[in-house]
């Protein structure tokens, strides 16, 4: 009895104990870092649930409650026994724990409280260690508690203790155990520490600083990173902008692009001829004989003097005569003076396709020749042709010959160098000659190269050179193809610019399968003053406005009836050009219009048109039934000021005009291999002069008023 109820004082004084729980290694924190507070907030926004909470069901023919449906897929949960310190749910279960479960102990005797006996405590009491003192019992929990304890390997180096506490219980008497039992527990350090097994020690958490073993995550420090930046200068402005302030911007901003997009090609060109490595060209060494060279030279001379001999008078006269007969005749009639007539006499039934003059002499033109088309079909002879450089000092025989493996059908001279000539085929080819050579072969050739075209050549025109320094030069084929040509260093380089599409209805199907038809180009004319801008005239009569930069058409309208022979842009304004056709019909068009200014009708097949070079208003034509025309548009809008005939009809047929830029001369080609040249009367080349007093307006502005007046008249 005694022994129970000192047990029950020091029972009390560990609960009436004011002090509070720290264990040895509490951080001892200030104010500020007590009042911090760390915490993790985790939430879910729950997706918003169906407003409809039955379903029919066309099976059970009823409605059914609707399954809720949820976004959410439960990953983990966890049922979490702690609660904070201050709620009611922890002050209970301290509350219970006091009275349960010894918590401290105590040194002063004073502070034992004598109301727990009231409360009944004396009959079960609880010692430190959790276990009734009754002598009985404790030998029954002295075996449980060592077979626990051999099965367990305690963490906190207590082993040792516990075997001790269980020897002295199993090897002392009953009064003896009880005194040893209380004796350690007053040695251990039950102050600071609840019980939780058997003699284990737990240490606390700092309940100021605490966090969930699942989730004990890293804290993410944040920092502040500071940067300089300059200041932002601010400019007020104010203007007033126009339409023309719009277009002069547009304008600049349009040549930059254009800059831009030439130097791209440049590289573009520059990296291709790097990367292109092609086989060394085996170089050409044509042996010739010093002393054969001279005598040939000699016989050419020779040959020149003794043409001139026979027809001394035309070689003195042709540049200075002046038909006088022009004065007896009505206000603009003029007449054409005949100087020579050329034929190459080993080809006399060859066809002269093209003519050109070439930019450095004005007395040397070039010619092809070539089998006729109709004619092509019915003969067993294989198909040939010509190139032919005629020297108005020699008309007896050419003065250079390329014969060529296919007919000749186009040929034009470079504008710069004068000794470069470019040819088309009739088989697709090209070639490019260098006429100031010996030899009488091309330097560049689609042979070799592999890149023909599908169809006949029909016109060829050289362009500017490109900003690399490369020469190139467009075509036209009956294909529908307009392709560009680079003389490269080592071979004649192909682009495809564009292909002549037209949309036909009805659609043309060949096994069920729609065909796209492309137009069979007969002509092209580069616009003289924007050299980037060209035209293209098809055998369906469509004319094609085009850009060089673009691979498309700009325009296309039907202008003619029948096939384009010929597209010619005036010499004085670009804007203005004609056109000729086998309608019969020649039309004079104006730039950006579908619509012709005029209307010339010759009742009769047509094969050429030209500009005259030396007066903005008249040009010629030529006409199926070998008849020469030329037309004054200042002196009349409907008949023509000049008809001459040329050959007979029953068996020539004229086919090319070429007018001469220097010297008032025109040279016509037949169907019979002939060349004749004519010398315009002063009426047909008269120029417009500024009077002697006043002030002096250049010609070429004499000119363009002339025509202006024409066209505004026609307009009205």
């Amino acid at each position: 009895m005694k022994s129970s109820k000192k047990k029950a004082k020091e029972t009390a004084r560990i609960v009436q104990s004011d002090d509070p729980v720290k264990p040895d290694d509490q951080l001892i924190l200030s104010q500020e870092d007590l009042d911090e507070v760390y915490g993790n907030g985790l939430f879910v926004k729950e997706p918003p649930t169906p407003h409809a909470k039955v379903i029919y069901s066309n099976k059970q023919r009823t409605f059914l409650p609707k399954k809720e449906i949820t976004n959410s897929i439960k990953l983990f949960e966890l049922k979490t026994t702690l609660y904070h310190i201050e709620s009611s749910n922890a002050i209970m279960q301290i509350e219970n724990e006091l009275c349960r479960k010894p918590e401290n102990i105590g040194t002063d005797d004073e502070t034992i409280d004598e109301n727990i006996m009231e409360e009944g405590e004396e009959e079960a009491l609880v010692d430190p260690l959790g276990l009734d003192l009754d002598i009985e019992d404790l030998q029954s929990a002295e075996e449980n508690v060592n077979e626990a304890f051999m099965d367990e390997n305690m963490e906190m180096g207590e082993e040792g203790e516990v075997e001790s506490l269980s020897t002295d219980l199993k090897h002392e008497p009953d009064e003896e155990i009880e005194s040893s039992v209380e004796k350690k527990v007053s040695e251990e350090s039950f102050l600071s520490l609840p019980v939780t097994k058997l003699c284990t020690v737990v240490k606390l958490k700092n309940k100021f600083n605490f966090f969930d073993r699942v989730s004990q995550t890293k804290k993410i420090l944040m920092r502040n990173k500071d940067t300089q930046t300059p200041v932002t200068k601010k400019f007020d402005f104010a203007a007033f902008v126009s339409l023309s302030d719009i277009y002069d911007t547009y304008e600049v901003d349009y040549a930059i692009q254009k800059e831009e997009k030439d130097r791209e090609m440049r590289e573009k060109m520059a990296a291709h001829m790097g990367k292109k490595k092609a086989k060394p060209r085996k170089k050409i060494h044509i042996e010739q004989d010093d002393m054969k060279y001279e005598l040939l030279k000699v016989s050419k001379i020779l040959e020149k003097i003794i043409s001139l001999n026979a027809t001394d008078a035309i070689a003195q006269d042709f540049r200075y005569y002046e038909d006088p007969s022009d004065q007896f005749r009505d206000r603009g009639e003029g007449t054409l003076m005949l100087m020579w007539t050329m034929i190459y006499e080993k080809e006399k039934k060859l066809i002269v396709t093209d003519i050109t003059w070439s930019p450095d002499y004005f007395d040397m033109f070039a010619i092809t020749l070539s089998i006729p088309q109709s004619e092509l079909t019915f003969t067993e002879s294989p198909d040939i042709g010509y190139v032919c450089l005629w020297v108005l000092k020699n008309s007896s025989y050419p003065d250079y010959v390329a014969h060529t493996q296919s007919g000749a059908m186009c040929l034009s001279f470079h504008h710069d160098f004068g000794y470069i000539l470019a040819v088309g085929l009739r088989d697709g080819n090209l070639a490019v000659y260098n006429v100031s050579l010996l030899k009488n072969e091309p330097q560049y050739s689609t042979h070799s190269a592999g890149s023909k075209l599908m169809a006949s050549i029909m016109q060829v025109v050289w362009c500017k050179n490109l900003p690399t320094g490369e020469m190139n030069f467009f075509s036209v084929s009956e294909d529908g193809s307009v392709c560009q040509w680079i003389l490269m260093q080592n071979e004649l380089m192909k682009v495809v610019r564009m292909s002549l599409v037209i949309d036909m209805y009805p659609e043309i199907e060949l096994g069920g399968i729609k065909q796209t038809y492309y137009a069979r180009g007969t002509t092209i004319a580069f616009n003289p003053t924007e050299p980037e801008i060209y035209l293209i005239g098809t055998v369906e009569g469509y004319i094609f406005k085009c850009n060089t930069e673009w691979s498309c058409y700009v325009q296309r309208f039907k202008a003619h009836e029948m096939p384009i022979n010929r597209i010619d842009f005036n010499k004085f304004d670009s804007n203005i050009y004609l056109t000729c056709s086998e309608d019969f019909v020649i039309k004079l068009w104006e730039d950006k219009s579908d619509v012709p200014l005029i209307i010339f009708d010759l009742q009769t097949g047509l094969t050429d048109v030209r500009w005259s070079p030396f007066s903005s208003s008249v040009f010629g034509v030529i006409t199926v039934d070998c008849r020469v025309l030329f037309y004054d548009l200042d002196v009349s809008t409907k008949n023509c000021v000049c008809e001459q005939l040329i050959h007979p009809t029953e068996k020539y047929r004229l086919v090319r005009l070429a007018f001469d830029r220097r010297v008032p001369l025109i040279v016509v080609g037949s169907s019979r291999g002939t060349i004749v040249t004519y010398k315009l009367s002063p009426t047909l080349r008269a120029i417009m002069k500024s009077p002697k007093k006043g002030v002096q307006i250049p010609t070429e502005t004499l000119e363009l008023e002339k025509l202006h007046t024409v066209l505004n008249s026609v307009r009205e």
